[in-house]
């Protein structure tokens, strides 16, 4: 990897790349689950999940991001617990890394062999994209956050205009009566949400790269607007569609696209859906790839694409699996958005009881390095 790759960079592209990689799950794939647990009060879960999610970005996840201080948490982590300890957390790391990227492989490519590409063979299309994300991992984390920079404007001036364009056929008094069955639909709903707000964390995971530090109100700025992620398409869903119908459908922020028209002689402008929605797949999966290298026993390598080659066939291999048994994919997915939250915060909670200072003979036989 080229010594430009390695260098550190500010945190304005650090939350460009969060914005697209957490944003995708908040914005597309966490919706149908929210709409699914809560119909009309959907919306309600998202300021319910964010009452929970403000309070750990401010204090755990910005006091142990203060604790780590630019070390690497792998090296960080052996020099304040038995190296076995430390071991289970970076398998911990790995795996859930692994998961998210497979996640994401999965319905992007079911998304599209369900819409714009058909009769292209799932293989070939998990084969192509994989291999454009493990492409942006060899480039190094400064490459990917700088290309979310260029990604996430454009991102964001669509979504802007999907809004305003179905502005005529939203009608918000299906919004109401709110709290219809009561508040356990939107305990369940909130649930789901939680996860996806936690995925904040893995910043952890690559603080190592920062020039400077988050503060706490910069992290609560990234989860409300992550917040606004959730909440813009579940309520567009639920106006223009109606509560039975938006719960019913796989993927409500692109049927929101097919309703787009431009004056009497534009439509079926939902191809831009398809860079909304690569480009946030695009940068979720190549950073976890990058993770898995740099965590992993492949980091030592000189040549560090073999440790990332490897990551990515794992993901392509698993997806190509999974999408022959949809089934056990739809229950795995709930299950993770149910629970996964808790096994987050109860690691974050677990650093950010671990002491600040390392044992002094651990810091001595690790070298004391910073990175």
């Amino acid at each position: 990897m080229e010594p430009t790759a390695l260098k550190p960079f500010s945190l304005w592209p650090v939350v460009m790349m969060t914005l697209l990689s957490v944003g995708l799950v908040n914005h597309v794939i966490v919706v149908p689950l929210l709409l699914d647990a809560a119909k009309r009060d959907a919306w309600l879960s998202v300021p319910v999940a964010l009452i929970v999610a403000l309070p750990v970005v401010a204090l755990p996840l910005h006091r142990v991001l203060i604790k780590l201080n630019g070390e690497r948490i792998d090296t960080w982590l052996k020099r304040r617990m038995p190296r076995f300890f430390a071991w289970l957390l970076i398998v911990f790391f790995i795996a859930i890394s692994l998961l998210v990227a497979f996640g994401t492989m999965v319905d992007v490519v079911r998304w599209t062999s369900a819409t714009y590409l058909p009769d292209t063979p799932q293989l070939i299309v998990c084969c192509i994209f994989g291999g454009l994300c493990l492409y942006a991992a060899v480039s190094g984390l400064r490459a990917i956050a700088y290309i979310s920079c260029i990604l996430l404007p454009v991102v964001v001036l669509l979504g802007d205009f999907v809004m305003s364009a179905n502005m005529p056929a939203k009608d918000y008094h299906y919004l109401l009566p709110m709290l219809e069955n009561g508040f356990s639909p939107v305990l369940r709903g909130a649930l789901n949400s939680l996860t996806s707000f936690m995925e904040i964390t893995f910043l952890l995971l690559i603080q190592h790269h920062f020039k400077s530090r988050f503060k706490a109100w910069h992290l609560m700025l990234l989860t409300v607007v992550l917040g606004l992620l959730t909440l813009g398409p579940t309520i567009g869903a639920i106006t223009e569609f109606g509560p039975e119908e938006a719960s019913n459908m796989r993927y409500p922020a692109y049927s929101q696209w097919r309703m787009v028209k431009i004056g009497d002689y534009f439509e079926h402008v939902d191809f831009f859906a398809v860079f909304q929605w690569l480009s946030g797949a695009f940068i979720r999966i190549a950073v976890p790839i990058y993770i898995v290298n740099e965590l992993g026993p492949f980091r030592r390598l000189k040549r560090q694409w073999i440790g990332m080659s490897v990551a990515a066939v794992l993901i392509v291999t698993g997806t190509y699996v999974m999408l022959k048994h949809m089934r056990y994919y739809r229950a795995m997915l709930e299950f993770y958005f149910s629970f996964a939250w808790i096994a987050l915060l109860a690691v974050l909670l677990l650093l950010w009881a671990i002491p600040a200072k390392a044992d002094r003979k651990k810091a001595i036989s690790t070298g004391g390095r910073r990175r």
